[in-house]
């Protein structure tokens, strides 16, 4: 059977980074490309969040994703795999680990 699993990609810093080159960009989307060929079971490459967003609680809308966090969910992916260990392969490929300080957390989605 297979199972989905989020692949959730969070960074240390809110800081905005110094903005790519165009070369440095290519060569980047070249990474996840070349690891999405790589990797077949990945069904869906996501996308990279803007640090910015809201928060809701009852019926109070703040400012967010969360403030006070020291990781931001930076992106994400969507993987298909036979069970934790199989995604874990997938995860520990992703380009993303290659930022100093990035990490992926591995979260299995729930089939209801």
């Amino acid at each position: 059977m297979t199972n989905k699993y989020l692949l959730l990609y969070r960074t240390t810093s809110s800081e905005p980074s110094t903005p790519r080159s165009p070369q440095e960009m290519t060569a980047m989307l070249a990474q996840w490309r070349e690891w999405q060929q790589a990797f077949p079971s990945i069904i869906d490459l996501g996308n990279a969040l803007k640090p910015t967003g809201r928060g809701i609680a009852g019926k109070v809308v703040t400012d967010g994703p969360t403030v006070e966090s020291k990781e931001l969910i930076s992106g994400y992916s969507i993987v298909a795999a036979a069970d934790y260990e199989a995604a874990v392969v997938v995860a520990r490929a992703c380009p993303i680990l290659f930022m100093p300080g990035a990490r992926v957390e591995v979260r299995e989605l729930a089939d209801y």
